[in-house]
């Protein structure tokens, strides 16, 4: 077998079907399959007496390989899959309607700054620790496991920051707005982002655009019960899509308490959303109020339009793997293509961001279009590390966003943007060490 092929056909005899047939599910290669075997105590004496194959290696090429249908991508005849690039772009409308929702109802509630930065903050963290661990059970092929454990986690942290507002309501002194607002955010983002693994968009695309215009002209009419209309809409949002996760969750038999394993798999992607709140509420204090504003809309605007760029990125390097006969050359044009994508994906992004920064700001000052475009960049790489298998590496690059923030603070813009260019060029790298391979993204 050569080493230059980048598909590994098995080449040993067929053998009856066995309850060892799991241990192929989404292995890389023939070797971790025998790994997985002996692991699990099969020697090459038990495969000769009862599958009459050589050893565990010439066993383990017989077995049926099992790929999960949410993981294998298709192979189209084009490289652009039309489904896939719809599905990334109705995530991102859904991302930036919830943001919309959520800054009407701030503005109808008139709620303090600081206050929708720490419901904001926390929303984003437990959201994505949530996620994470919704999508590590769901990569196994567990779905219906990782929504029960990710509903089991929502409930104990909501609990927990409900307990918070009672407490706040009941001891004088205390800023109740800010632990409802973060109670009822953080219950959302989780909600949210339960649905959209479970492929509700539709669902999530029609409340909340209903919802943002039913505020929007409640807020612009100046209606007297204005504040009252706008509660009632935005916890009708939260009530119905925590119907329609529970209805969800009726057909789930699965214990939905998470055990060590699941919050071991929270910490990375917690840990990724608390280093990017990190630097963007450090540039956050270094801006006027508008300019802030404006650096948020970027944000969300630059994180709605990274999902189908990653998407058409990871369909063309799958269509030129399998149209690609040696992995030598396989390797050089998912370079190739990496380099391109990946530059016009930090492209899109920071060019993204100017333009709301500009569209926005009035008086603009070249700082704030600067910090728009490296925070974009480096959060994109982060998030492009991350959906290419290297949760690690999209926590380190997360770091290194808010260590640059720290940095232009400290030291100036010039130093604080040249560390931003070292680092993107750092993460283009890692992520061609990673395409190098077909087999990682096909």
């Amino acid at each position: 077998m050569s080493t230059d092929s980048v598909s590994l056909p098995a080449s040993g005899g067929s053998s009856a079907a066995s309850s060892n047939d799991h241990l192929t599910l989404d292995a890389v290669d023939t070797f971790e399959v025998s790994a997985r075997l002996e692991a699990s105590g099969v020697s090459d004496r038990t495969v000769r007496r009862q599958y009459g194959a050589y050893d565990v290696f010439d066993y383990a090429q017989s077995l049926p390989w099992v790929r999960q249908l949410s993981e294998t991508p298709e192979v189209p005849g084009s490289w652009v899959g039309r489904e896939a690039l719809l599905g990334a772009a109705r995530r991102g409308i859904v991302l930036i309607l919830g943001a919309i929702l959520g800054g009407l109802t701030a503005t109808g509630l008139a709620v303090e700054t600081s206050s929708i930065l720490i419901a904001g903050v926390g929303a984003w963290v437990i959201g994505q620790a949530v996620s994470g661990m919704v999508w590590t059970h769901a990569g196994a092929g567990n779905l219906q496991r990782g929504i029960a454990r990710g509903t089991g986690a929502t409930v104990f942290v909501v609990s927990i920051l409900a307990c918070y507002t009672a407490v706040s309501l009941a001891l004088p002194g205390h800023d109740t707005t800010t632990a409802a607002l973060t109670t009822v955010w953080c219950l959302y983002s989780c909600v949210v982002s339960m649905l959209v693994i479970l492929g509700r968009s539709w669902y999530l695309l029609i409340v909340l655009a209903s919802a943002a215009v039913a505020m929007t002209l409640a807020l612009v009419l100046g209606r007297d019960d204005a504040v009252t209309h706008v509660t009632l809409v935005a916890g009708t949002v939260v009530v119905a899509f925590t119907l329609a996760l529970i209805a969800v969750l009726r057909t789930i038999d699965e214990r939905r308490v998470p055990d060590r394993k699941d919050w071991k798999t929270a910490v990375a992607p917690a840990a990724q959303a608390g280093f990017l709140a990190a630097a963007l509420a450090t540039a956050l204090t270094q801006l006027p109020d508008w300019e802030g504003t404006a650096l948020i809309v970027a944000t969300v605007v630059a994180a709605a339009a990274t999902d189908p760029a990653l998407v058409l990125m990871r369909q063309r390097l799958v269509w030129s793997s399998t149209h690609t006969p040696l992995l030598r050359r396989a390797a050089a044009n998912a370079w190739f293509l990496t380099l391109g994508m990946s530059g016009a994906i930090v492209i899109v992004s920071a060019a993204v961001s100017m333009l709301v920064v500009l569209l926005l700001v009035e008086d603009t000052r070249t700082t704030t279009v600067l910090v728009a475009a490296a925070f974009s960049s480096l959060a994109t790489t982060s998030t492009t590390l991350n959906a290419f298998g290297m949760p690690r590496g999209a926590v380190l690059f997360a770091g290194a966003a808010c260590f640059a923030a720290l940095v232009w603070i400290i030291l100036g813009n010039a130093l604080g943007a040249l560390l931003t260019v070292v680092f993107l060029v750092a993460g283009i790298v890692m992520l061609l060490a990673r395409v190098s391979d077909p087999r990682a993204y096909a």
